[in-house]
């Protein structure tokens, strides 16, 4: 049932009288604070609804913050720091502008009906605010032609769900790649930053992540990011020396996320080379796929 502002008003009233239990004026009063601050919460769940649904689908905190008439920063601050945010793993902490894209991650994941969040989503996701979004923009990459990239490779989203799913292991080695570089940028920090860049870097590396196929799919030059990227992103060089040094003094690492043993766990060794277990996982995975192909 519609009501208007004066049967609100109205409705609300009677709603005190009803509370109240007495003529009273100072019990009516009560009544009035109690129901008072029940619409107030209820009003409160209604932004929290509808802000969440335009997050969802793809519109900004910017635009958001124009229609509540405050700025982007004080409408995610708002809204934001009432949802759980995203546990990251690794030593690295998210900076705020990341941690924004990561919520917006989960929100597309929601969106889409999806039982993961995977690296389609993470790109998806740094649209949200910070370096990534802008050099993304700047290459003419934009979050709807992301989302229909997506859909075309791996299937339109089902119905959407409330609750937030996990990470894919995927998207967690590409977290724990992000979180390296953020550590080896600021080797001296006990809690380095890190930052839309890094994650972007992260993404744009792996080959057979979903993040990097959707870029594919939509003809972005992958090494125009990375030369974007080589402003933000430090990596430190490689040293040199013989083969056998490097193997008795390097730290064991899997060769093909990076992650050391300490992050990725008990890592398989061959001949020259180590593979942690999310790696593994991640290989039967394409495996499998090619196999249904």
């Amino acid at each position: 049932m519609t009501i208007d502002p004066p049967s609100l008003v109205e409705h609300l009233m009677t709603r005190v009288d009803g509370t109240a239990g007495s003529p009273d004026p100072l019990a009516r009063l009560d009544a009035a604070i109690a129901v008072s601050a029940e619409s107030a919460a209820a009003g409160d769940q209604l932004l929290d609804h509808f802000v969440a649904l335009a997050r969802q689908t793809g519109h900004s905190w910017t635009e958001v913050g124009s229609r509540l008439g405050v700025s982007k920063q004080a409408a995610r601050q708002r809204f934001v720091e009432r949802a759980s945010p995203l546990v990251l793993p690794g030593a690295a902490t998210a900076a705020p502008r990341l941690q924004a894209c990561l919520d917006s991650a989960a929100a597309q994941a929601r969106a889409d009906g999806a039982t993961e969040i995977g690296t389609h989503h993470l790109l998806a996701g740094l649209f949200a605010d910070g370096v990534a979004a802008a050099i993304l923009d700047g290459l003419g990459v934009s979050l709807g032609s992301v989302r229909q990239a997506a859909h075309r490779l791996f299937g339109p989203g089902g119905a959407a769900r409330e609750e937030t799913p996990p990470m894919s292991e995927e998207a967690t080695c590409a977290v724990d790649v992000a979180a390296r570089h953020a550590v080896d940028a600021d080797p001296s920090s006990t809690s380095p930053l890190m930052r839309t860049e890094h994650l972007l870097f992260a993404l744009v590396l792996d080959p057979g992540g979903r993040g990097r196929r959707v870029l594919g799919e939509l003809g972005v030059d992958i090494a125009a990011v990375k030369r974007e990227l080589d402003r933000y992103v430090y990596c430190p060089p490689r040293r040199r020396g013989s083969r056998w040094k490097r193997a008795t003094t390097a730290v064991a690492a899997c060769s093909f996320c990076g992650r050391s043993e300490q992050v990725a766990g008990r890592l398989v060794a061959g001949p020259g080379v180590h593979i942690c277990p999310a790696c593994v996982a991640l290989s039967a995975d394409a495996l499998r796929q090619e196999d249904t192909t």
